[in-house]
C-alpha cells in the first residue's frame, strides 16, 4: 500500500523530478577575474575587460567563455624546458618576445603565454628569491642555494639578464583561511571579533554566543555559549515539571476553595447534599411534531469474517415517548441490535425488516439527521469545556435556519436539564489533566446528542462505569425528554438498580444467541414471567433475577424430570407472539396505521462555509488549550537547532551535506511526531461526528488551516539558534524557506500517517520513514551512486524530501563561494548529482509533497474506517 502511494506521488512530480548535475564531470573552465586596461594586450582571448559594462549573474550557472590558449601556444612550447615562458608562472610579451614572471594579481598555466586575471577571493602575489636553507622542502632550491617563496618553488635561469627568475602565481590559490582578500593582492589578518574562512574577500561578525580570536578561521564556543545551552536545556526541564506542578496546584486550590464552601454552607445551614432527581419545567422541552416509531420484525446479524449468526429473529416495536431498555446477560447480543437498529453494524449482514411508522425503509440513512446515537465510550474533545462541547454540537448539527442565540439558549436548557451548570464552565479532562466526574463526563455524552433535537435516540449503555446516584440521574433525564418531547429512546442497560428498572417505559430482554425472551412494559415483566412459573423473591431486584434466570443460573436439569430450561423461554415467547399476531389478523376492524414522517423538515444542516467556521473556531480553542504540547515542540525544535549548530559550527562545504542532512533529520522528526496529534488523537471523535452527518472536508480544512501559523513560525525558532552557529554563507531568508518548506511537507507526512495507521503504530512509521528519507538524500550514497539502481534509487530520492532540502540550501551555499572555488564547488556538485540552478524546483517539489501527503491524508481519513463513520 505504502509503495504504491510512493509511485503515485512519483508520478505526480513527474515533470520535476531529474538530476541535473552531470555526475561525473570534471571541471574544465578557466577561472579569471576581469582584466585591467594596461592588461588588455597580455590576457587571453575572452577575459572580459573591466571596464565593460555588464548585467549581474550567477557566476557558476553563466561562467566566463573557455579561454581560447590554442592561440598563444608555440611548438616549442610542447618542450617546456627550452623556454621559461612554456612553464607554470612565466608568459611571453607578444609585443617584446621577452618572457617574464607573471604580474601580481594573474595567474599563468602551462604551456600557455598568456595571463589570466584572478577571480575575487585569490590571493595571487609573486615569489620573491630569498637563500635557500636546510628546512627549504624542494630539493633542487637547496642545491642551487636559492628558492622562490611562499610556493616554494624552484627559480628558472634567464639567459638573457643571467639571474635567477622567481615565477609569478601558477594557479588561483583561495585566499588561506584566518586572513581574507580585499582584493586579489591583498591579504590581511582576520581581525579580533570576525572570523574568516577559506576566499573570503571580507571579515564576517562573530555570531551570537561565539569567540573569534585575532585570525579565527571560524568561530568558536563560549563559556557562556555552553552556558545558554544548559540554561535551555533546564528551561524545558522547568517548563515539563511547572506544566504539572500546574496541574497539581489547580488541582489543590480547586479543593481548598470547595472546603472553604462548604464550611461557610455549613455555617448558614445551607444542606450539602445532592439530590439525584432532575426538575423539569414541562414548558423546557417543546413536544415535537413528527415522532419516529421504529418497528422491526425478525431481525437478524451474521458476522461477515466469522460467518456466525449473532442476532436471530428479533421482532418487536418502538414507541415514542417512551424509554426502552435492552437487557439481558453478557454476550447475548444487547449491543448488536442496537447497532443494526441504528445502522451501525457494519461488521456484519443484517436480514430482516425494519418500518420507520408502519413504512418500511431499508435502513436509516434518509433520517440521519433526526438520530442521535451515545456510544458507550465518552468520546469528546476533552480540552474544551462543557458548555464548548456542547455548544460547537449546536453549531454543527442544528439546523441552519436556527438562529445561534436560540442555539445558545437550548444548550444552556440542556445543562441545566443533565443538572450540569455547575459545572459547565470546567473543561472535561483526561488522564493527565483533572477536570469533570465520570457521571458529569457521561451526562455529557449524552447531551451531545440531546442538544442536536434528535427524533430517535440510541444509548449504548448510557449508567456504565457509574454508580446508582449517577445512573438514576441520567434516566430520570432520558425518561424527561422521551415523555415531554415525544421522543424514541432506546438504551442498553446493563444490571440496573430496581428504581431504575422502574423508571424505564420498556424493556426487551435478550437471550445466549441473540433471541428474544420478552419485550412489553416493565410493569406487565413480572405477571408475563410468573405465568411461567418463575416468580421473583421477596428483597430481590426483579431485573436481576430475571437476568439471572435468561442467564440460566435458575436452570434444574440434574433431576432428570423436566426441570426448568432457560432456553425455553425463546420457544414461549415465540408462541405467545404468534397467538397474539393470529388473533390480530383474525380481527377484521384492525388495520395498519401508517403515520407520514417529513424528513426534509427544516433540517437543512450548516453549509460548507459555516462549518468551516465553526470547525476553525474549535480547533483555534484546541491551539490555545494546549499551549502545554505547543511550547514543549517548539522548544525541542529550538534545542535541536542550538545542539546542532553548537556541534558543526566550522562546516565546510565539503561536510555541508552532513550538516543539512542531520538538520532536515531532525525537522522531519520533530515536524512529523507534532503533527500526528492534530489527527490521530482525534480519530474517535472524528468517527462520531462523521457519522452525524458533517462536512468532511470542512472539518479537514479547518485542521490545516490553523496549523499554519504554527508551521510558519517554527522554522524561526529552529533557525534562530542554528543559523547563527553555522554562520553559513547563504542568506537567511533562503534557509527559512527552505526549512518552511521541508516543514510544510513533513506535517503533511504526519497527516497522512496519522490517519492511516492507529496511533500506537503512527510515531514507529514516522520515524521509520524519516530515517529512510535522510538515508537517500544523497550523502551517503550519493544520488551518482543511486542512479546505478535504474529505477528503484532514483524513486527513493525523489520522493525523499530531505533530498530536496539537501540541494536547495548546497545551492545557495555553494553560489555565494567567490569564482576561485569554482572547481571545488563544481566537483562536489557533479560528484554528488546537485544542480547549482534548481533551488526553487526544489522549493516546489517540497511544497508539491506536502499537498500530495495532505490529499492522501483526506482520502485516509474520509475512506478508512468507513464503518466507525457510520
Amino acid at each position: 500500500m505504502v509503495w504504491d502511494i510512493l509511485f503515485f506521488l512519483f508520478l505526480v512530480n513527474g515533470v520535476v523530478v531529474f538530476v541535473e548535475g552531470k555526475c561525473g564531470d570534471k571541471y574544465t573552465d578557466i577561472q579569471a577575474g576581469c582584466c585591467p586596461d594596461e592588461y588588455l594586450h597580455l590576457c587571453c582571448p575572452n577575459i572580459k575587460p573591466c571596464n565593460t559594462n555588464s548585467t549581474s549573474r550567477n557566476p557558476h550557472t553563466s561562467p566566463t567563455p573557455p579561454v581560447n590558449v590554442t592561440a598563444f601556444r608555440k611548438p616549442a612550447c610542447m618542450h617546456p624546458w627550452t623556454t621559461p615562458a612554456c612553464q607554470a608562472g612565466f608568459y611571453i610579451n607578444p609585443f617584446t618576445r621577452d618572457y617574464l614572471p607573471c604580474p601580481e594579481g594573474f595567474y599563468c598555466l602551462s604551456d600557455v603565454v598568456c595571463i589570466i586575471p584572478c577571480p575575487d577571493g585569490a590571493y595571487c602575489i609573486k615569489d620573491k628569491l630569498v637563500p635557500a636553507s636546510e628546512t627549504s622542502p624542494n630539493l633542487v632550491c637547496r642545491e642551487a642555494g636559492k628558492c622562490c617563496e611562499p610556493s616554494s618553488s624552484t627559480p628558472v635561469y634567464d639567459k638573457v639578464t643571467k639571474k635567477l627568475l622567481c615565477p609569478g602565481s601558477q594557479k588561483p590559490t583561495p585566499c588561506p583561511e584566518g586572513n581574507y582578500c580585499p582584493n586579489v593582492t591583498t591579504k590581511t589578518v582576520c581581525p579580533k571579533g570576525y572570523f574568516c574562512r577559506k576566499a573570503f574577500t571580507e571579515p564576517q561578525p562573530c555570531p551570537l554566543l561565539s569567540a573569534c580570536k585575532k585570525g579565527s578561521k571560524a568561530p568558536s564556543s563560549t563559556g557562556a555559549g555552553v552556558l545558554f545551552i544548559v540554561i535551555l536545556f533546564l528551561i524545558f526541564i522547568a517548563l515539563i515539571y511547572y506544566f504539572r506542578k500546574q496541574d497539581k496546584v489547580n488541582f489543590y486550590v480547586k479543593k481548598m476553595r470547595d472546603r472553604i464552601m462548604r464550611k461557610e454552607n455549613n455555617e448558614f445551614g445551607v444542606l450539602s447534599e445532592h439530590i439525584a432527581t432532575v426538575e423539569v419545567d414541562g414548558n423546557t422541552i417543546s413536544p415535537k411534531q413528527d415522532v419516529i416509531n421504529l418497528e422491526f420484525k425478525n431481525l437478524s446479524l451474521t458476522l461477515k469474517k466469522l460467518n456466525k449468526k449473532v442476532l436471530q429473529g428479533v421482532t418487536g416495536k418502538l414507541q415514542s415517548g417512551e424509554v426502552t431498555a435492552i437487557m439481558g446477560p453478557s454476550g447475548c447480543g444487547k449491543t448488536t441490535l442496537l447497532n443494526t437498529l441504528s445502522g451501525k453494524a457494519y461488521y456484519g449482514k443484517r436480514e430482516g425488516v425494519i418500518k420507520i411508522n408502519g413504512m418500511e425503509v431499508v435502513d436509516l440513512k434518509s433520517i440521519k439527521t433526526f438520530i442521535g446515537f451515545v456510544p458507550q465510550e465518552d468520546i469528546m474533545h476533552r480540552s474544551l469545556t462543557i458548555f464548548e462541547v456542547l455548544r460547537f454540537q449546536a453549531e454543527l448539527r442544528l439546523p441552519s435556519t436556527i438562529p445561534s442565540s436560540e442555539k445558545k439558549r437550548r444548550v444552556n436548557e440542556i445543562i441545566e436539564l443533565l443538572d450540569l451548570t455547575k459545572v459547565k464552565n470546567t473543561k472535561i479532562g483526561d488522564e493527565e489533566t483533572r477536570g469533570i466526574s465520570g457521571g458529569q463526563r457521561k451526562r455529557v455524552n449524552i447531551g451531545m446528542e440531546l442538544v442536536a433535537d434528535p427524533t430517535l435516540l440510541f444509548l449504548d449503555e448510557p449508567t456504565s462505569g457509574l454508580d446508582s446516584t449517577s445512573s438514576l440521574l441520567v434516566l430520570d433525564a432520558l425518561r424527561a425528554v422521551a415523555e415531554k418531547g415525544r421522543l424514541t429512546v432506546v438504551c442498553v442497560i446493563h444490571q440496573p438498580r430496581f428504581e431504575i428498572f422502574s423508571a424505564l417505559h420498556k424493556t426487551l430482554f435478550l437471550g445466549p444467541g441473540g433471541r428474544t425472551v420478552y419485550l412489553g412494559n416493565v410493569d406487565d415483566a413480572e405477571e408475563y414471567f410468573n405465568s411461567h412459573g418463575l416468580v421473583c423473591p421477596k428483597n430481590i431486584n426483579p431485573a436481576d433475577f430475571y437476568m439471572d434466570v435468561i442467564g440460566g443460573l435458575h436452570d434444574n436439569v440434574t433431576d432428570g424430570a423436566g426441570g426448568f430450561d432457560s432456553k425455553s423461554l425463546f420457544d414461549k415467547w415465540e408462541d405467545q407472539q404468534q397467538e397474539y399476531e393470529s388473533e390480530v389478523n383474525g380481527d377484521e376492524t384492525h388495520a395498519e396505521i401508517i403515520q407520514t414522517f417529513d424528513a426534509d423538515q427544516n433540517r437543512k444542516l450548516p453549509g460548507f462555509l459555516r462549518q468551516l467556521v465553526s470547525f476553525s473556531h474549535r480547533e483555534v480553542k484546541f491551539q490555545f488549550r494546549l499551549v502545554k504540547s505547543l511550547v514543549m515542540d517548539l522548544c525541542l525544535v529550538l534545542l535541536a537547532g542550538g545542539m546542532l549548530g553548537a556541534l558543526r559550527r566550522n562546516a565546510t562545504l565539503d561536510k555541508f551535506f552532513i550538516l543539512q542532512t542531520l538538520s532536515s533529520l531532525a525537522i522531519g522528526l520533530t515536524a512529523m511526531l507534532s503533527s500526528l496529534r492534530c489527527f490521530g488523537n482525534n480519530r474517535a471523535t472524528f468517527w462520531r461526528e462523521s457519522s452525524t452527518g458533517i462536512n468532511r472536508l470542512s472539518y479537514f480544512l479547518a485542521v490545516n488551516i490553523v496549523q499554519l501559523p504554527i508551521i510558519i513560525i517554527t522554522p524561526m525558532v529552529y533557525l534562530s539558534l542554528l543559523y547563527p552557529l553555522i554562520s553559513p554563507r547563504g542568506y537567511l531568508v533562503y534557509h527559512y524557506v527552505a526549512t518552511l518548506a521541508a516543514e510544510f511537507s513533513c506535517t503533511g507526512t504526519g497527516y497522512a500517517i496519522s490517519t492511516l495507521f492507529n496511533p500506537k503504530n503512527s510515531q514507529m512509521a514516522s520515524v521509520t520513514l524519516t530515517l529512510i528519507f535522510s538515508l537517500v538524500s544523497g550523502l551517503s550514497p550519493s544520488l551518482c551512486d543511486m542512479n546505478k539502481y535504474t529505477f528503484i534509487g532514483p524513486l527513493l530520492y525523489n520522493l525523499s524530501f530531505c533530498r530536496w532540502y539537501v540541494e536547495a540550501l548546497f545551492e545557495k551555499e555553494a553560489i555565494r563561494f567567490p569564482r576561485v572555488m569554482d572547481s571545488f564547488v563544481q566537483g562536489l556538485a557533479n560528484q554528488n548529482g546537485y544542480s547549482l540552478d534548481n533551488y526553487w524546483t526544489c522549493i516546489g517539489v517540497m511544497f508539491a509533497f506536502g499537498i500530495a501527503y495532505r490529499v492522501f491524508a483526506f482520502i485516509f481519513l474520509v475512506f478508512t474506517n468507513r464503518g466507525k463513520q457510520q
